[in-house]
């Protein structure tokens, strides 16, 4: 039953489809990833804190990635992307400096910006380093410990010294960029999402606990 549900979460093929594999009527693959979904939610959960103390992260490196969805029926504007184009959901990513997905916002529509998505959601410790790009223009007023790149113009350029600059804090962020990736190695949250944004949040979190379980058992290897 578990492998039936990781290979759809993989593949995000048709619950029809799966049925073949395991020999099942569709009907019966969605009863049971509706039974397993809230069970590995609690195996594999991401943590559910308002605050992060300092004690747990050091440094947070935060980013928003954002997902086509099927074009809804009312509300489309709010949902509409300048960025994609399209209709999208998104989601803020945090994690600490080891690469662990320390917190996953909720849901929002894709017209809503990055940075007041990190407005509405839990504030990290005024004294933890945040590492952020150039959508979180302006976060250092709320927050004195973060770093954004520097943005260049035709009438300003930039420096050397903020080219540098801006190379390092790049070289520091890439780690979120893996983590997003491999978060979107599962199709149900990489490809266009088909289920009406129905059960999106325990999906997301699922997927980002299993990446976080990969994530454990590299940092074991490394140990050893």
């Amino acid at each position: 039953m578990v492998a039936l549900l990781l290979i759809y979460y993989r593949s995000y093929t048709t619950q029809e489809f799966v049925g073949y594999l395991f020999d099942l009527d569709k009907s019966n693959v969605c009863r049971i990833i509706k039974k397993l979904e809230p069970l590995l939610a609690t195996i594999l959960p991401i943590p559910d804190k308002r605050i992060l103390t300092k004690e747990e992260v050091s440094n947070l490196i935060i980013d928003v990635t954002e997902q086509p969805i099927e074009r809804p029926k009312q509300g489309q504007e709010a949902y509409y992307s300048g960025k994609k184009k399209q209709h999208t959901v998104k989601k803020e990513i945090r994690i600490d400096q080891d690469g662990t997905i320390v917190h996953v916002s909720a849901t929002y529509p894709g017209r809503v910006h990055d940075f007041a998505i990190f407005k509405q959601e839990p504030p990290p410790p005024s004294d933890v380093p945040i590492w952020a790009d150039a959508g979180y223009q302006g976060i250092e007023k709320l927050h004195k410990s973060a770093c954004t790149p520097y943005k260049s113009s035709k009438k300003h350029p930039l420096c050397a010294e903020k080219k540098t600059y801006n190379q390092v804090l790049a070289s520091q962020r890439v780690l979120v960029e893996h983590k997003i990736r491999s978060i979107k190695v599962f199709k149900i949250i990489g490809n266009r999402y088909r289920n009406k944004r129905k059960r999106y949040d325990l999906k997301f979190n699922i997927v980002a606990g299993l990446v976080n379980l990969q994530n454990g058992l590299s940092l074991l290897k490394r140990a050893a």
